[in-house]
């Protein structure tokens, strides 16, 4: 099976990895009061790259990567998988910048993973399948229930994993509801090194679709679903993890689109209780929406579930490899 890696070559489709021109050079930031932000000219000059300003994206674009970043808007497209700012980009004078911690926690992470990435391989990977018990979760028009639908994805994923070398441990194996405390606690006593909660999502409008992917928000930002409304922005304990949360997160979503044939709604910033107290990388998967009409339908074949548990599968190792080659 071929999946995708983060520094690789434009085409997702590639298993090569390539080494980016360029050597690293000091970025310069702009502050702004406390405010620090870095030019994306100076990206460019990291990273060899040549920048191209259309009308509603700049295009950064060297022979291995492209960056597309939306004018005034939060979102980056990093070799056409879409990954969520915390902050839009903005221009000031002639300079258009992005914030310091996208930069440090989102962009460079997955461009140069091997300064970021964590010291330790990842063996040990605790699936937890959402919600259960009393806790159905989502349900679909045709009654499909979210709880279900996860509980079968997570175990596709627990055979393929293990067929792969890596020991897993699952939150829950039936209709049970484990606490969100117990199941970040389950992370830590296992010592886990990955921590994928897997979901279906819901919306009151049927028309939402698409999969997602969600990574745990850096200390002083909102959300990405609750930008601008002054919400929670303080540290967490998975905030340890930021710069290797973004390696997982890309490796996850572009595989999982690759593999699931659904609308990319990309890497999205939360601080949902299972990740934010995970001790390890993590990340939340949203593999379609149950109140869509055509995603319930996918979502109840066997066939659709497991693609989407191959392509996680195919994103957890994808970034294995990614650390693996780091630590060489």
């Amino acid at each position: 099976m071929i999946y995708s890696l983060a520094m690789s070559k434009v085409s997702r489709s590639t298993f090569t990895v390539a080494a980016l021109a360029g050597v690293w050079v000091p970025f310069r930031s702009v502050f702004a009061g406390l405010v620090s932000t870095v030019e994306l000219s100076a990206i460019t000059r990291l990273y060899s790259m040549q920048m191209q300003t259309g009308l509603d994206k700049i295009v950064l674009k060297n022979r291995y990567n492209t960056l597309e970043i939306e004018k005034n808007g939060r979102r980056v497209w990093i070799n056409g998988v879409m990954f969520w700012l915390h902050e839009p980009c903005r221009r000031s004078g002639r300079t258009w910048s992005i914030r310091k911690a996208d930069f440090q926690y989102g962009i460079d992470p997955i461009l140069r993973s091997y300064t970021h990435a964590p010291k330790r391989t990842p063996i040990v990977v605790v699936i937890d399948p959402g919600h259960g018990g009393k806790d159905s979760g989502a349900v679909g028009s045709k009654k499909v229930f979210e709880k279900q639908v996860v509980l079968d994805i997570s175990y596709r994923m627990k055979k393929l994993l293990e067929t792969h070398g890596f020991k897993v441990v699952m939150t829950r194996s039936g209709d049970q509801y484990p606490s969100l405390d117990d199941r970040a606690d389950l992370a830590r006593k296992v010592k886990a090194d990955l921590f994928l909660s897997i979901h279906a999502d819901g919306a009151v409008s049927s028309a939402a679709h698409g999969v997602e992917t969600f990574i745990t928000t850096a200390t002083g930002f909102d959300s990405s679903n609750h930008y601008g409304k002054g919400g929670d922005q303080s540290p967490v304990l998975n905030n340890r993890y930021d710069a290797a949360n973004a390696m997982l997160g890309y490796a996850v979503q572009s595989n999982l689109l690759k593999m699931s044939g659904r609308s990319d709604r990309g890497v999205r910033r939360a601080r949902f209780a299972v990740i934010k107290k995970a001790p390890c990388p993590a990340a939340l998967v949203e593999c379609g929406f149950l109140t869509n009409p055509e995603e319930e339908r996918l979502l109840r074949t066997e066939a659709y579930r497991s693609r989407v548990a191959q392509g996680i599968v195919n994103g957890v190792r994808a970034y294995r490899t990614l650390v693996s080659r780091a630590t060489r």
